[in-house]
This record gives structure tokens, C-alpha cells and sequence, in this order.
């Protein structure tokens, strides 16, 4: 194999496009005759550019800590064993759970790095064994769009960057730039080469998003879904009569106090009017937004007022996903009936799984101990008579199952993505996986085979039914909200102070898969707090010292860096670092069957030089 094949790089949702070819050539990684990555010019919205985490994509094909053979833990270690062995165990282990326990305590959690046939060959399995338990994603992109689909709001989505590229203003929510740097580019070359987008930025800490904001609104940190509601409340006087939801949004907003609402969020309405009046005078407008792990309270509100903001100004809006296939991967369980109604979303899996409800679980493609914080999901794992993972590489939920499958990565398997455009690509294989590495397609095939059940891994993704319009359901949730966040008010505990995300441009999600690169080595090294100017002063410390952060549950030790321009009482620090995300609050919503994940709150003790 000898030509270029084009893929797509799997490390966040803008599916952009790369080249990888196989024996020769190229202007990224490799040594003569060596597999190399170039860039592909043809199409893709990058446009022929990569990020740092897309420059680096082909070291996840070559490194050499891929997983390359089944394995099976025996006597508390991890040992290799043939496909055949590990087929017939797993499947045995299975059946044994369903005959003892019924298929309800089973479950399978499907990773964004799966192919939409993938996710609906599990899917497709679940449902031949009567199981209801099905679900996957990241928490932070989970929130997310958990929020918008309950928001129910109608905006008209960005279908490609040249409707990027042809704004006039755009109102950026958090660090997006950070998450999909090559998202940068469009939007920035409306910005400066055509001199015609305002772009404002919304955010409650410093990033490189905000570099480029006029204006920049500044909110209170963790407080973007306050500030969200401040502009939607600002706009309603320009809102289309006759959108379902805003006799709801009236009432709403008619009940809560507009100064406290403005001095809560920091930021008044009378600030924004310039950037609203824009907004309505631009004939091509957009809403942009990202979820990153922690960074605000109620990201779910954040990801639906957002979506409600862009329907009401008539503004198209991108959610933008860090797993890079979970569009199809949702649509693909969707179409299928999934998450089912009377099972078990991923969150109450791990309730399940600490209870005895869950007995045995599938992990394929992502690491559920990495993407989630605290202690407790490693509990309830640990208690499980069967954990099954399937991944390409090492990880946290690996280290704790009884069953580790290798499985193909990106450029070594074929299938059909859906970028957050919702753009479908066809994957296609440029490498062979490594020794016994296979794709979760033929896995869940021959594991199909096994359990002697039909019908895995033929049909492809159907087109899931429209979801009825809004009641004034997610309106009457916002305003319990804020009810609860001026009932609370700003209260913490003596000393501690707010943890929000420091995000890397060189690091994804949860860091599962980026953090065996070469380039977040040396440019997003773990185990690193920024502090502002003045805590760092009063705390004795400098650049380069160490301190202790100390949740209610976990703590991290941490070597500091000091920014100026960050907000008394904040301290960041990457969400990737697994210490750090445990110190991230996280529960179960009864309600939603979702997580709510919370800003930790911690307190910060100076260690000193080199401690």
C-alpha cells in the first residue's frame, strides 16, 4: 500500500481531514519508508491546516505502547491470551450474568472514538440480549448537549465553515478556540482578513478566545449560564413572536430581579447593548459553544441557553463536541432506541455498578475513569463480576477490568463518522492495526457470534424522528436554578477558592488518547496551577513552587504559574490531569438521569521550591 489515504483526525468533533501515507512521503512524522501524515488540501473544514494535536495524530498508530493482543486478568494480573480464549470467557461470563441476574445487569458504554456502524453493532447486541443499558459519551459533552436537547430550541445549525467564514458578528461561549484551534481560522479570517465579524467572546476566566473578543464579556467565573440568561433576557424586546417558548421565558424573567440576575452573572445589560445591536444589524450572525470538563456551573443550562440565544437572534449555532464521533455515535443509538427509557444512562450505571443493580459492563472506545472524577466510579467498577474494555491504548478502566481488547484506531479501520457539523465522512484504513489489534465492529461480530444472537453489525444508522418542540419545562428548571443561586448566594467555605479548567490546545478531553503524544509532553505537562498575581503573593509563593490543593474528597499537589489577570478566589488548573479531575464535584440528577458536574472548591496550601 503505497497511496495517500485520506482520514480524519479523531481527537475532537471538528472532523477535520488529514493524509496518511503508508510508505513514503509527507510532511509529519517518520523516517524514510516510515509511515508519514501530510495535509489534505482537497476538502475537510480545515482546510488543509492541523492543530497540535492533529500534527501529532499518527504517533497514536506508531507508538509503541499500543495494545496488540487480548488480555485476561488472572490472580490480579493482566496476562495475554488468544482471541479464541478471550471470546469464549467473555461470552461465558456474559451469559452466566443474564441467567443469574436477568439482562438488566448488564450494560455496554460506547466510547465517541467508534464508528456510527460500531455504536450500532452494540446496539444492536444490547437489544439481542434483551439489554436496555446503553449509553456513552464524555461528562462534559454529555452536559452539553443534554442541555440543548432539553432546551428544545430550533436555531439553525452551522452546516460548514464557509457560513463561519461569512458572519458578520458571532458570540463565542468559553475557551473554544483552545478546544478546536482549527475552528480558530474561519471564524478569524472574518475577523481580520474580511474585516467584517465582531466577535464576542463570553467566558468567566482568561483564555485564548477572549485574546480576540470585542467585546470580551467578562462574566463572574462559572457563571456563564446567569450571563447567558442576562442576553437572552436583553433580547427578548427582539424576539419573533412566535416562538413556542418565549411566553415562558417572559414569565420567567418577569419573576427574577434583573439586578440581582445582572450582579450575579457580572454582567449588566446596559454593557451588551452594543454588541446586541450588532448582532441585529448583521445579515450572517452565529452562536459558537464548547464544553470543557468543570468549567461552569450547569454546563447542561449553559449548552441550552446558548441554543435558545441563537434561535431568538436568528443566529446559527455550533455545539461543538470534544469526542469526536459522538453526533453519530448518538444518532446511531438513537435511531435505535437508545438511550432506552427504562434503562440505565452511563452516570446511573456507575449507581447501579456501586449498588449491585449492574453486574457486568462493556467499555468500547473511551475510559470512563479517566473522563470522570473522584473516587467512586473506580469503586463501583472494582465491584463488578465482569469489565470488559475494548481501546487502542492503556488507560484508567483497563487497569481494573478482567477482560483488555486491543482495539484499531483511526487510520486502521473502516466506518463512517459524523463531525459536529453533521457532516458523515467514511473512515478508511491506511495501516494495519498492530499484532492482534481488531476494530469494535468485528469484535461485537464475533462476540455476537458467541453468544449465539443475530443481527449485530449489518444495519447502518437510521435517521432519528424529530424531537417535539418545547414546554416550559427547561424555563421552569432555570428558574429553580437561580432561585437556588440566590438563596446560596456567593457563601463558600473559609479559605478555599474556585477550581475551574485551564484547557490546552494540545490535549483532549479527558487526555486519554493525547496524553501519549509527543507534543502535550512539552507543552501541557501535568501536574501545573495558575494562580493570579496577588494570591500567589499572598500566599509566599513564586513561578515554579509547589502547592497542595485540597478538596472535600481528594487533593493534588501541583507546581505553580502565575497570571496576572485572573480573578481573586480562582485557580486553574488541566482538566486532563486525572489528580485534578478528582477534584471536581460531581452527582446524578434523579431527574434527568444525568451528571451535574460543579466547579470544585478547594483550598491552596504553599509546599515551596521543588516539594
Amino acid at each position: 500500500m503505497t497511496d495517500a489515504v485520506v482520514g480524519v483526525c479523531p481527537f475532537c468533533s471538528m472532523g477535520c481531514t488529514l493524509r496518511i501515507l503508508p510508505g513514503a512521503g509527507g510532511a509529519y512524522v517518520g523516517e524514510a519508508g516510515m509511515p508519514r501524515l501530510d495535509y489534505e488540501t482537497a476538502g475537510g473544514p480545515n482546510r488543509g491546516s492541523l492543530c497540535a494535536k492533529g500534527n501529532m495524530a499518527l504517533e497514536l498508530l506508531l507508538h509503541p505502547r499500543r495494545l496488540d493482543a487480548p488480555q485476561v486478568r488472572s490472580d490480579g494480573q493482566l496476562r495475554p491470551v488468544g482471541w479464541d480464549a478471550a471470546l469464549g470467557g467473555i461470552a461465558e461470563r456474559l451469559q452466566a450474568v443474564v441467567r443469574d441476574a436477568g439482562p438488566r445487569a448488564v450494560g455496554f458504554w460506547l466510547g465517541a472514538q467508534l464508528t456510527s456502524e460500531e455504536a450500532a453493532a452494540a446496539a444492536d447486541l444490547a437489544r439481542a440480549l434483551g439489554c436496555g443499558n446503553v449509553d456513552g459519551g464524555d461528562p462534559e459533552d454529555l452536559t452539553l448537549r443534554d442541555g440543548i436537547q432539553r432546551s428544545r430550541a430550533g436555531a439553525r445549525p452551522v452546516e460548514d465553515v464557509a457560513q463561519l467564514e461569512a458572519m458578520a458578528c458571532t458570540l463565542v461561549v468559553g475557551d473554544l478556540f483552545t478546544l478546536a484551534p482549527c475552528l480558530a481560522k474561519p471564524v478569524l479570517h472574518a475577523r481580520y482578513d474580511r474585516r467584517q465579524n465582531q466577535l464576542a467572546t463570553l467566558s468567566g476566566v482568561p483564555n485564548r478566545t477572549a485574546w480576540f473578543g470585542k467585546p470580551d464579556l467578562r462574566c463572574r467565573p462559572a457563571r456563564e449560564a446567569a450571563a447567558l440568561a442576562v442576553l437572552l433576557r436583553a433580547w427578548l424586546p427582539r424576539c419573533p413572536a412566535d416562538l413556542p417558548w418565549l411566553p415562558a421565558a417572559r414569565e420567567l424573567f418577569a419573576e427574577v430581579d434583573a439586578d440581582w440576575l445582572e450582579q450575579h452573572a457580572g454582567l449588566r445589560a446596559a454593557q451588551v447593548q452594543g454588541f446586541l445591536d450588532a448582532l441585529a444589524a448583521a445579515p450572517q450572525r452565529g452562536v459558537l459553544v464548547g464544553a470543557t470538563f468543570g468549567a461552569s456551573e450547569r454546563g447542561d443550562l449553559v449548552g441550552g441557553l446558548a441554543a435558545l440565544f441563537a434561535e431568538a437572534s436568528g443566529s446559527r449555532f455550533l455545539a461543538l463536541n470534544q469526542g469526536a464521533n459522538l453526533r453519530g455515535v448518538r444518532q446511531a443509538l438513537a435511531a435505535r432506541g437508545y438511550p432506552d427509557p427504562a434503562g440505565l444512562t452511563a452516570p446511573q450505571m456507575l449507581e447501579a455498578a456501586m449498588t449491585g443493580g449492574l453486574r457486568a459492563l462493556v467499555v468500547l472506545g473511551c475510559d470512563p475513569l479517566a473522563a470522570l472524577p473522584g473516587s467512586s466510579p473506580a469503586k463501583a467498577l472494582a465491584g463488578l463480576e465482569l469489565l470488559v474494555v475494548s481501546a487502542p491504548m492503556p488507560g484508567a478502566t483497563g487497569d481494573k477490568a478482567h477482560y483488555v481488547l486491543p482495539g484499531a484506531a483511526f487510520g486502521e479501520k473502516t466506518g463512517t463518522t459524523t463531525n459536529g457539523f453533521g457532516t458523515a465522512a467514511r473512515l478508511c484504513a491506511a495501516l494495519p492495526a498492530p499484532g492482534a489489534a481488531r476494530s469494535e465492529g468485528w469484535l461485537l461480530e464475533q462476540l455476537a457470534a458467541r453468544l449465539g444472537v443475530r443481527g449485530t453489525g449489518a444495519a447502518g444508522p437510521r435517521t432519528a424522528s424529530a424531537a417535539p418542540r418545547p414546554d416550559a419545562g427547561f424555563f421552569a428548571e432555570l428558574a429553580l436554578f437561580l432561585q437556588q443561586e440566590r438563596r446560596e448566594g456567593t457563601a463558600q467555605a473559609a479559605g478555599s477558592h474556585l477550581l475551574l479548567p485551564a484547557a490546552s490546545p494540545a490535549q483532549a478531553g479527558d487526555g486519554s488518547l493525547t496524553r501519549w503524544l509527543s507534543w502535550p509532553a512539552h507543552e501541557a505537562q501535568d501536574g501545573c496551577c495558575v494562580l493570579s498575581a496577588a494570591h500567589a503573593q499572598a500566599l509566599g509563593v513564586r513561578a515554579g513552587d509547589r502547592v497542595r490543593l485540597r478538596g472535600p474528597a481528594a487533593e493534588a499537589v501541583l507546581a505553580v504559574r502565575i497570571e496576572p489577570r485572573l480573578p481573586p478566589g480562582v485557580v486553574l488548573a488541566p482538566p486532563h490531569d486525572p489528580a485534578v479531575r478528582r477534584l471536581v464535584r460531581w452527582r446524578v440528577d434523579p431527574v434527568r438521569r444525568d451528571l451535574d458536574l460543579e466547579p470544585g472548591r478547594v483550598s491552596v496550601e504553599p509546599l515551596g521550591a521543588g516539594t
